[in-house]
């Protein structure tokens, strides 16, 4: 069942941001397109000597050029500077005085940034310290010669992933970037592929695993074996589709980068994944395609582990398994997850920062080490076979003792360019499948798992459209509003699970008009789907103008039948006449009336937030002792600003045959941001709490 209405609460409108602005060329630029050709290969280069320092004076006869091993004509050659970068000048690499930044005068962009944050690989650990260093690099290290996108790999950002030199909007769309997937596991994709290869030690360790995550009992070696080789077919199916979504967003900002000026540098943040297939081997395919579309577009990736220095699995007592089995695996899945980022680094000219812990440093090195670049491009040779990567050389003449980092190959494009989409729905269709969303109009999207008695769905989807970025046509009876809206939502494993469609068609009043350009309009759907973790992709369009707006999110739907505590998503909200409190701190109390909060809410100081969830598979009146707690807390990255505890008896609003449904109040006496509400529900019978999560913002 689909709802659609102009929002009053619960939702936060987004505004559109005023379009980057497009740089004019430099005279060394304007024999080149800024549109990438087909046929032209571009590389970056960063010269150094032995002892690290960079060398600034070479020219276009300096370079070799050498393309499977045949020397290739230098077609287009510069050689750029960024002038005032933090750490040049006497002492190096000397990072900036604390509270300080780099100040340049306003001009064209001579670095292109792209800090592409993999939330689909990375733990809430590694999210929450990620986005406090960036932030700070942001801060101190970018400068007014840098044009910056801030990109996550589930695409959700929306109208805030365009390149921009707003240091502010750009901190913004940082703190924006939330988790989409389930929670970690100790079964990891490198364990999942020595299970199905047979591996008897990895079985061993893998029955360990899933007795202390899953509550599971061993029945004899044959089920045991026979269970975690389905577990391990499904991590790996899984494993397989969220490394295709990242490996092709980092192909798509490589397309994006293309059309951009001056040097391009991706920042790939991740904790890493594999690339080993169920079948056996590795699965490169989108990996080669990713290294050679940033190849051939002239992009240098850093990749940056995210994980940094930490004490292995194997010393937390909250694990549950040990032994020097159990280390070993753990150890080279370590080092599985980080292979890929060694590679899209090496392969592109760039540098993989792993096992440390100063992120904000490391960026640091990424900028001084291109503070001067060659810029070189020759035109692909012909009769190069497609699907086959082509090894590329570069090399200064007369100076073996040279280090020259840059693109080693590139894998030539396949065919002819896509067509155009025949029709307007076509061309909807393939904004919502492309790496990166499209941001004409403002859409935010939520899936939530939400099981209940009134009806067989288990998710409920909500799309919020910016009704600013809608052009409408101007009627003599009013503002027509016409919009398609397509959602398509893929499984686990990549394949298509279901998909729906509504057209939204009316008439505003000049009164209906103008709230609806403040609030927007809110559009509801329930959804049937089993067990396992989806993506949705959402599209709106609007008929007549053609403006296209796309969104993704993710939502993991349990299995109840396995008796196991769960908890619905969390929806927060503010009802009509609630009581907007000034309380200065973010005290906690059961929600007053029965009616039903949806929507992910923008506060301003001060109000009170309302929450709700279900609890699945819980007694709430079991004896002292025994019966279910609730932990409720708000983060600031990894902060704690409020820790609370409560009975689930003492939040219960109502229940029915699916479940318990809870509620309470926040006084969100909170400065600015965004902030994360953790809830956590956890009985005798619970080796793990039950948790959900969710973001929201003060004003």
């Amino acid at each position: 069942m689909a709802a659609l209405g102009i929002s009053s609460h619960g939702f936060a409108s987004q505004r559109p941001s005023a379009p980057a602005q497009t740089p004019q060329k430099r005279p060394s630029d304007q024999d080149q397109s800024v549109r990438l050709k087909a046929d032209l290969i571009q590389l970056r280069a960063v010269v150094m000597d032995r002892k690290g320092k960079l060398i600034d004076d070479l020219k276009k006869e300096d370079f070799e050029v050498l393309e499977n091993g045949a020397a290739q004509q230098i077609s287009f050659f510069s050689a750029e500077k960024t002038i005032g970068q933090p750490g040049s000048g006497a002492g190096g690499n000397r990072p900036p005085a604390p509270g300080t930044r780099p100040r340049l005068a306003a001009g064209e962009p001579v670095r292109t940034i792209v800090l592409l944050v993999d939330n689909l690989h990375l733990s809430f650990s590694s999210l929450a310290t990620s986005k406090q260093q960036l932030k700070r690099f942001i801060d101190e290290q970018i400068t007014d010669q840098d044009l910056v996108a801030v990109v996550a790999t589930s695409g959700t950002l929306g109208v805030l992933q365009q390149f921009m030199k707003d240091r502010k909007r750009l901190k913004y769309a940082i703190d924006k970037i939330s988790l989409t997937t389930g929670k970690d596991s100790l079964f990891t994709p490198f364990i999942a592929a020595k299970v199905l290869d047979g591996d008897p030690s990895a079985i061993s360790v893998a029955i360990q695993i899933v007795t202390a995550e899953e509550g599971y009992l061993p029945m004899g070696f044959q089920a045991d074996r026979a269970y975690v080789e389905a577990r391990a077919n499904q991590i790996m199916a899984q494993a397989a589709n969220l490394r295709r979504v990242s490996l092709l967003t980092l192909k798509g900002v490589s397309d994006r980068l293309a059309e951009m000026p001056g040097q391009r540098i991706i920042s790939f943040v991740s904790d890493g994944f594999t690339l080993l297939a169920a079948g056996g081997g590795a699965d490169n395919y989108d990996l080669q395609a990713a290294i050679g579309r940033a190849s051939r577009s002239g992009v240098i990736i850093y990749s940056f582990d995210a994980k940094g220095l930490e004490a292995p699995a194997e010393y937390s007592a909250a694990v549950g398994v040990s032994g020097p089995l159990f280390s070993s695996y753990m150890a080279e899945s370590r080092l599985d997850q980080q292979a890929v980022l060694r590679t899209v680094s090496d392969d592109t000219g760039g540098e993989a920062y792993v096992n440390h812990n100063d992120m904000n440093r490391t960026l640091q090195t990424m900028l001084d080490n291109n503070r001067v670049y060659y810029s070189i491009a020759f035109y692909q040779p012909e009769g190069n076979a497609t699907n086959k990567l082509r090894k590329v050389s570069l090399r200064v003449k007369g100076h073996p003792e040279y280090v020259v980092r840059s693109q080693k190959g590139y894998m030539p494009p396949e065919g002819k360019d896509q067509e155009v989409a025949a029709s307007p729905r076509e061309k909807l269709f393939q904004a919502m499948i492309a790496p990166m969303p499209a941001a004409n109009i403002g859409v935010a999207s939520s899936a939530d798992f939400l099981e209940r008695e009134s009806d067989d769905a288990q998710v409920t989807f909500q799309a919020h459209i910016d009704g600013s970025s809608l052009r409408y046509q101007r009627q003599p009876e009013g503002y027509l509003l016409h919009c398609e809206i397509e959602v398509v939502v893929f499984d686990g494993t990549g394949k298509i699970s279901t998909s729906f469609a509504d057209t939204v068609k009316g008439m505003l009043t000049a009164d209906q008009f103008e709230r609806a350009k403040r609030n927007g309009y809110r559009y509801t759907n329930r959804v049937n789907l089993k067990p396992g973790l989806y993506q949705f992709r959402a599209g709106v369009r609007e008929v007549g103008t053609e403006l296209i707006g796309t969104s993704v999110s993710w939502v993991e739907v349990p299995d109840l039948s396995k008796h196991k505590m769960a908890l619905s998503g969390i929806f927060l909200g503010r009802p009509p006449g609630a009581n907007q409190s000034q309380a200065a701190s973010p005290a906690e109390g059961r929600a007053a009336g029965p009616d039903p909060i949806t929507g992910a809410a923008t506060f301003k100081s001060g109000q009170q937030a309302y929450y709700r969830f279900v609890v699945y598979n819980a007694d709430p009146d079991r004896t002292a002792g025994t019966a279910p707690s609730l932990k409720i807390e708000i983060l600031r990255g990894e902060r704690t600003i409020y820790n609370g505890t409560a009975s689930l008896a003492s939040r219960a609003i109502r229940r029915d045959a699916k479940g318990i449904e809870v509620g309470g109040q926040l006084n969100l006496g909170l400065e600015p941001g965004v902030y994360t509400l953790r809830i956590s529900a956890k009985d005798s019978k619970s080796k793990k709490p039950a948790q959900q999560t969710v973001d929201f913002e003060i004003e």
